[in-house]
C-alpha cells in the first residue's frame, strides 16, 4: 500500500488540490455590502433583489408625486379660469357648500352613534 501511495503520490496530490479548488469556487461565491443593512453582506442574486426593490419604491413614490402635481395644477387651472372673466356659478357655490354640510353633519351623526355604543357597552358591562 505505502508503495502504491509513493508511486502515485503526484495523481493524489493533484485530485485532492482539485477537489479542494472546486470546493473552495462552489462555496465560498462573491459577495459584498447590502445596500440596505450595512452589516451583511449579499451575493450578486441578493444585491439584485434590493436593487429592484429600491427601485420599485423610488416608481410608487414617484407616482404620489405625479398625482400631487397633477392635483395641483387642477387646482391651477380652475383658478385660471375664475380670474379670466368667467362667469360665477352660484348653483354650483351652493352645491358645493351642501355637500361640505352633509359630510360634516354624517360625521357627527356616526360620532354620536360610536358615543353612544361605548355609553351602553360600559353599562352592560359595569
Amino acid at each position: 500500500m505505502v508503495k502504491w501511495i509513493v508511486k502515485h503520490l503526484s495523481t493524489i496530490i493533484a485530485f485532492l488540490v482539485s477537489v479542494v479548488f472546486v470546493v473552495y469556487m462552489y462555496g465560498c461565491q462573491a459577495k459584498t455590502t447590502s445596500m440596505m443593512r450595512d452589516n451583511q453582506k449579499v451575493n450578486r442574486q441578493e444585491l439584485q433583489l434590493e436593487l429592484d426593490q429600491i427601485i420599485g419604491l423610488a416608481k410608487l413614490r414617484m407616482a404620489d408625486l405625479d398625482k400631487q402635481e397633477e392635483f395641483r395644477a387642477i387646482i391651477l387651472q380652475n383658478a385660471l379660469i375664475l380670474v379670466q372673466g368667467q362667469p360665477f356659478n352660484p348653483i354650483g357655490l351652493l352645491s358645493a357648500i351642501a355637500a361640505i354640510y352633509g359630510i360634516k353633519q354624517g360625521g357627527s351623526n356616526i360620532t354620536k352613534a360610536i358615543k353612544t355604543n361605548r355609553v351602553k357597552k360600559k353599562v352592560n358591562n359595569g
